[in-house]
């Protein structure tokens, strides 16, 4: 099943689908919703969700700016890609190309868990420099320097399995996954969200991109490089969040030049989906603050 007939399949029920549009980049047909008018602001899903983990703030964000929402490679519906083409630097360089080719410069980016990582390593990488960068519940050392090694090795022969993506996916297993995996990021999604979640955890495709993406996720290369990110960066955690404790999430506030830490109490990992309220007012706060 390609990305698209996977789209089309739901497109009835997913949220904001009316914005939704392919984009053919290089090898990867992109999926990427867009809406709105005014600065561009880049948003980026963390690993196993997809563009409607923002839905609720996009909504919001649209009516000042225009919002790009892309699926990352092998999440959601954009192409999967070979184990050995998946990284931080390598996904950084295909949202290079997908800003050409949709002729958009983001100004802002927003970045969820590892979205937000990766956002850091787009902003570094990138000529036009983006304004300021809001990360939430961000992923930048999800597992502690101890453990990553061990994951990272696990996780790349698990990325190489042909068989288990499909297991994952069987409905026999799915509605187990799909309940476990929202209890254990310490927030409550309606049920439109948990339907959306439920549907990409059917497809192994998404499964085995999310796999792709945690084994690449080489992350000591980029905090080495995080001093020369001069930009503000606004590290916002929520207290409830089982997935990434918030001490974790805002660790590199001291290697970051322009940071600032902020708490959110009681909501979890999918704080932006619980409250978009919350997120749209921060981010227009830090553009406040940071001025032109």
């Amino acid at each position: 099943m390609t990305s698209q007939t996977a789209w089309h399949a739901v497109a009835e029920f997913w949220p904001r689908a009316e914005t939704s549009r392919f984009v053919r980049v290089g090898n990867i047909d992109f999926h990427v919703q867009i809406s709105g008018a005014g600065e561009d602001l880049l948003l980026l899903h963390g690993a196993g969700a997809s563009a409607h983990s923002f839905a609720g703030l996009a909504a919001r964000l649209s009516k000042r700016h225009r919002v790009i929402a892309p699926d990352l490679p092998g999440q959601g519906f954009t192409t999967l890609l070979p184990v050995e083409a998946v990284g931080l630097a390598p996904f950084a360089d295909y949202l290079r190309k997908l800003m050409f080719a949709l002729e958009v410069k983001p100004r802002w980016i927003i970045g969820h868990s590892a979205g937000a990582a990766l956002g850091a390593q787009y902003a570094l990488d990138t000529d036009a420099r983006p304004k300021g960068m809001l990360c939430i519940n961000a992923a930048f050392i999800p597992f502690g320097s101890i453990a990553a090694p061990i994951f990272s090795k696990t996780a790349k022969w698990l990325a190489r399995s042909q068989w288990l993506p499909k297991a994952l996916a069987s409905p026999a297993l799915r509605w187990r996954a799909t309940g476990s995996m929202l209890a254990d990021t310490g927030s409550a999604v309606d049920p439109l969200m948990s339907r959306c979640y439920d549907t990409l955890l059917g497809n192994p495709d998404h499964i085995a991109g999310t796999l792709r993406m945690m084994a690449g996720w080489d992350l000591p290369p980029l905090l080495r490089r995080l001093p020369s990110l001069q930009a503000p960066v606004w590290l916002v955690a929520a207290e409830g969040d089982r997935t990434i404790p918030p001490e974790r999430s805002n660790s590199v506030a001291q290697d970051l030049p322009l940071a600032r830490s902020v708490r959110i109490p009681h909501l979890g990992h999918l704080a932006h989906e619980e409250n978009p309220d919350i997120f749209d007012a921060l981010f227009e706060e830090m553009v406040t603050n940071t001025g032109t």
